[in-house]
């Protein structure tokens, strides 16, 4: 009964630090935020700070944990359809819908520092997500297991690059789905035609 409380008193805590660092992110940059910002906005102590997280970048990077379970949600629906595979690099749509229903936050961090930090956790989910995808999809490919990471480094590469021009580039007039819709035409045939046919 005691840990329902304590189990609140968790989120809160981390939700208030977190929200801390997204205010402060936008308000100065990433760069130039320190811990004791954190501290003084959320109006927290230091020592429970460090009970949560080891650092900034510890911090920000728990707040991609929603990120993930995003993505893994949207590859599992997409992957459980009736149709049994999903449509090629369709779940790759919840990267670009994610980025673009938080804009303002990405925007911030893409040019307020931090951008290099950012990038690189958002890659990680996106090969995750790009990992599972192609397994799926190629379940019989002959291809080795070099040959697929470096199929996935591709895709994942794609990607990345689209959501940074698209954050980085205001007057660039295109919906997630459009932004999707491009990427898939740019990268689908090369790579299927790489997996079917490796040796």
């Amino acid at each position: 009964m005691g840990s329902a409380p304590t189990d609140r008193r968790v989120r809160r805590t981390r939700e208030l630090l977190r929200r801390a660092l997204l205010s402060l992110i936008q308000e100065k940059g990433y760069d130039r935020v320190t811990v004791q910002d954190i501290l003084e906005q959320a109006d927290v102590g230091r020592s429970t700070f460090y009970a949560h997280y080891r650092d900034k970048d510890d911090l920000l990077r728990a707040g991609f944990e929603d990120i993930r379970a995003a993505l893994a949600a949207e590859r599992d629906a997409a992957e459980t359809q009736a149709a049994s595979r999903a449509e090629f690099l369709q779940p790759m749509l919840a990267v670009f819908r994610h980025v673009g229903a938080h804009r303002h936050f990405w925007g911030a961090l893409s040019r307020k520092g931090g951008a290099d930090l950012v990038t690189r956790i958002l890659r990680e989910s996106v090969s995750d997500l790009v990992r599972e995808h192609l397994r799926s999809q190629f379940p019989d490919a002959t291809a080795t297991r070099t040959q697929l990471e470096a199929a996935i480094q591709f895709v994942a590469g794609a990607c990345m690059g689209l959501v940074i021009w698209w954050l980085e580039d205001d007057a660039v007039p295109y919906s997630a789905e459009e932004v999707h819709s491009i990427f898939r035409r740019l990268t689908t045939q090369g790579v299927e035609r790489f997996l079917a046919t490796s040796t």
